[in-house]
């Protein structure tokens, strides 16, 4: 499950809003893409806490998530 925790307002991008966000999800398969998030698109600077692990990620200006402990890349775009 994604949950959002907190999030800044950057912009509107058409008719979603543009933030930047801190997330928690159970597991890393659970991490968004850009625009995974109801109604938002995901910034460059999000951060997201994987409650399973305890492993913090954050979300590139690529569009993938990098463990920032590791340096461990996920891309929630692969297999779609």
């Amino acid at each position: 499950m994604l949950t959002i925790l907190k999030e800044k307002f950057m912009s509107f991008n058409g008719e979603r809003s543009l933030v930047i966000a801190e997330l928690a999800v159970d597991t890393k398969t659970e991490l968004p893409a850009e625009n995974g998030v109801d109604g938002r698109l995901i910034s460059q600077g999000t951060i997201a806490w994987e409650i399973s692990t305890g492993d913090l990620y954050g979300f590139g200006g690529d569009g993938k998530w990098v463990d920032q402990a590791t340096g461990e890349v996920y891309d929630p775009t692969d297999g779609e």
